[in-house]
């Protein structure tokens, strides 16, 4: 006959003695810490045991403590460039204002007739370069406001820049003394020598000299008509000793990309 025997399984309790044994001597040790931590070595023991775990916290208390600061900068950041954007802005509008107030000017001079005194004509640019070739401004005034082939273009009483070229009733044409292949004949303000002048484009100009001729940088070239007028600047000069000449480099007196309205003059007096 056999027997059977029940396996009792026994359940372990996890709060049972051996736990009850381990938080009471960790009790003790604690306790006995905290009596004996006034006394210099046992204080400097337990500062070595718990120096790592103290300079962690120290570590993340700094770094919790700078978290409000890196937002205030933040914001101010932010703050400087919202009022940077405004100034950009501001400065936008003041320059279309001052553009706005030019342009205006500009018309009233036309309407005012402030021109120099004298036969002299009005006239606005209508185009101008890269919009037309280069050398050539196209102006408002035509056959009917009394303007005729030949006459001289000024930006001012003296300042001559081209000749009118084409002209219809509304609408003429002027090919500026820097267009290429345009000779001119003027003389050197200084010294009175006449020179022959020829447009090499982009509002330059150039002659040849004789190595010993009388010409330096800054010499204002003048031509004749009704008045002397400035046509053009010596800008650079460049002696060529086994030829025996002067190249020499000169510029329209003004940039014409930057005027908007000239004046007109007969090419001889009437």
């Amino acid at each position: 006959m056999k027997m059977i025997y029940q396996i009792k399984h026994t359940k372990q309790n996890f709060f049972g003695r051996n736990f009850i044994k381990i938080f009471f001597i960790f009790l003790l040790v604690a306790v006995f810490i905290f009596l004996f931590s006034f006394f210099n070595p046992t204080r400097s023991l337990v500062l070595d045991i718990f120096s790592p775990f103290l300079k962690t916290g120290n570590y993340f208390y700094d770094t919790f403590n700078k978290i409000p600061n890196y937002f205030s900068d933040r914001n101010k950041l932010v703050e400087e460039n919202e009022e940077l954007l405004n100034q950009i802005e501001n400065n936008l509008f003041d320059k279309i204002d001052y553009e706005s107030v030019k342009y205006e000017n500009q018309k009233l001079r036309e309407e005012l007739g402030l021109k120099p005194s004298g036969n002299f004509k009005v006239a606005s640019i209508v185009a101008k370069p890269p919009q037309i070739p280069l050398d050539t401004i196209f102006l408002d005034n035509g056959t009917t406001d009394g303007v005729n082939n030949g006459d001289f273009v000024l930006v001012a009483k003296r300042v001559l820049i081209g000749k009118i070229v084409k002209v219809s009733s509304n609408r003429s044409t002027v090919v500026l003394n820097s267009f290429t292949g345009v000779v001119s004949y003027g003389f050197i303000a200084r010294t009175n020598e006449p020179v022959e002048i020829k447009g090499i484009g982009g509002g330059n100009m150039e002659v040849k000299v004789p190595i010993d001729f009388d010409i330096v940088m800054g010499d204002k070239i003048m031509v004749s008509g009704s008045l002397n007028y400035l046509m053009a600047v010596v800008g650079m000069v460049e002696e060529d000793h086994p030829s025996g000449f002067k190249n020499i480099l000169m510029s329209l007196p003004v940039n014409v990309s930057k005027i908007s309205v000239v004046f007109l003059a007969p090419a001889i007096n009437e």
